[in-house]
């Protein structure tokens, strides 16, 4: 008897690479010639971003730079800030080829230490751990449909989210920043920082077009000697990259990336100092999923002959929500006697780390308070105090495993200082990033009916009355009866496959 197999196509993936690697940071920094010399350093942070996270064959490359800002007192005795670039490359071994490979990297800083070594001079010394996760997708045939020879198959509906591309892309915003008529002219920058966030994306004609804003903080110290100054800008940011085979209705992945940034002053026709010229290096990544609900075959039989199937185990990869969270943290700390005029204050966060049990994801970081000063002699001073954080999310889906990516940003910083010099430090934390989940699957690739050996029944009458527990499925009683599930259901008038209590069903034999 001619019996016919309908193939289709199934997207799995699988895990190439997980593991953990160590950045290092160690540079030799000379302070630029505009910069006076240092006397004491006050304070050392350092940024590590990636600009390419890319495999070539067995291969993956790690590619960025660190922006390194050091604040130390000046030879004129005022506050100073020498701002560097360290650049990084690091090259990973893989066992295997990935095929489509997404890179996922999450940084934690380990420690960072600095020193001045002459007057000009900065050893600067640290690590950051990166957690690397790689994954590798691919295209496997399976069985979906079959028909003659009394083939029997079983399908578990399954959501599973294919990759269709990815894209990325590194570039410059520079824009002019003016101070404003109503602020005084600059003598020289003290701190600046700056926050990029997307607002919207949208897909069309193979093309995905992404919206953002980037915001800048400045603080400089004024010509005149008055009190030191800060101005905020929001900059428009917009780009476009090709996404070849992308429906407007695809699940996206979408983030910008702040690299790098400098800020110099610049002075007009008439000698003053009211722009600050800035150059941002940005980066735009983009992780596109297609929704689908497959249908493979997970178990087979005939009703007529002995067969051999074959199956695949391997894994879908899910889609799960997106963090877009905040919440509020704040902490109590007590001034050092030395600092007596706080004057800028701002959180940094650090050591981010997450994982996932069960349904819950646990991420965990701290959180420094940093805030500069004068002491007793009105000399420039620094204090910082670190506050651990831990924060729960409860995920709607559980999978088997887990790929994250999530970045950690502190937002609306802002302090209280009581008479007795206690420091009430209040702070708002973003997290965002993208969690995929891989869940196991085994399906079907192949059968083939032995036509030469027929199976025998025991039961040789028209109807069987089967007494079944609840819980039981239709597919595992027909099976055992060698007879097919949907005579079954038509005769019992069921709609579920797997029986709510218990109940007699009756089973009709078929050819």
């Amino acid at each position: 008897m001619e019996y016919k197999l309908k193939k289709d196509h199934i997207a799995i993936c699988e895990t190439a690479f997980d593991s953990f690697t160590e950045l290092p940071i160690e540079s030799d920094l000379l302070l630029p010639d505009y910069c006076p010399d240092i006397v004491k350093v006050l304070k050392c942070q350092a940024r590590p971003a990636f600009t390419k996270t890319e495999v070539n064959g067995d291969k993956c490359v790690l590619e960025g730079a660190a922006a390194i800002t050091i604040f130390y007192t000046g030879e004129d005795g005022k506050l100073r800030t020498s701002e560097h670039k360290v650049d990084f490359l690091k090259t990973l071994e893989l066992k295997t080829t990935p095929q489509n490979p997404i890179v996922f990297c999450t940084l934690k800083e380990d420690y960072l230490n600095c020193k001045a070594v002459n007057q000009r001079r900065v050893d600067v010394r640290g690590a950051f751990s990166v957690m690397v996760k790689i994954l590798s997708s691919t295209e496997e045939e399976m069985i979906s449909a079959a028909e003659g020879a009394g083939l029997q198959l079983s399908h578990r509906p399954t959501r599973s989210s294919e990759l269709v591309g990815t894209a990325g892309k590194k570039f410059t915003v520079r824009e002019d920043l003016e101070l404003g008529q109503e602020k005084p002219p600059m003598d020289y920058i003290i701190r600046h920082n700056e926050k990029i966030r997307t607002t919207e994306w949208k897909i069309s004609a193979g093309k995905i077009i992404v919206k953002g804003e980037l915001e800048v903080f400045l603080e400089y110290q004024p010509r005149d000697e008055g009190e030191r100054q800060t101005v905020q800008y929001q900059l428009p940011v917009s780009q476009m990259m090709d996404l070849d085979g992308v429906e407007e209705e695809a699940l996206c992945y979408v983030r910008f990336d702040l690299l790098w940034s400098a800020l110099h002053p610049q002075t007009d026709t008439d000698g003053l100092t009211r722009t600050a010229a800035g150059e941002f290096t940005l980066g735009l990544r983009c992780i596109a999923l297609q929704e689908n609900t497959v249908l493979p075959a997970i178990d087979a039989y005939s009703t007529q002959y002995e067969l051999q199937q074959s199956q695949k185990p391997a894994s879908l990869l899910l889609a799960l929500e997106g963090l877009p969270q905040s919440w509020e943290l704040e902490q109590t700390a007590q001034l050092p006697e030395y600092l007596k005029n706080p004057l800028d204050f701002w959180c940094e966060t650090g050591a981010l780390s997450a994982y996932i049990q069960e349904n819950t994801l646990t991420v965990n970081g701290k959180l420094r308070y940093c805030m500069l000063g004068t002491d007793t002699d009105g000399a420039p001073a620094y204090f910082e105090q670190t506050q651990d954080i831990s924060q729960e999310y409860q995920l709607e889906e559980k999978a088997d495993d887990y790929l994250l990516e999530l970045s950690l940003t502190a937002e609306d910083c802002r302090y209280e200082l009581s008479d007795k010099n206690n420091l009430q430090c209040r702070c708002r934390l973003k997290a965002d990033g993208i969690i995929l989940g891989i869940t196991p699957i085994s399906f079907i690739t192949g059968i083939k009916v032995d036509e030469t050996r027929e199976k025998k029944r025991e039961m040789q009458s028209a109807m069987t009355i089967y007494y079944a527990d609840a819980g039981e499925s239709i597919w595992s009683i027909a099976k055992r009866y060698n007879t097919s599930i949907s005579a079954v259901m038509e005769e019992n008038n069921l709609e579920d496959e797997f029986l709510p209590e218990k109940k007699i069903v009756l089973i009709p034999m078929v050819d």
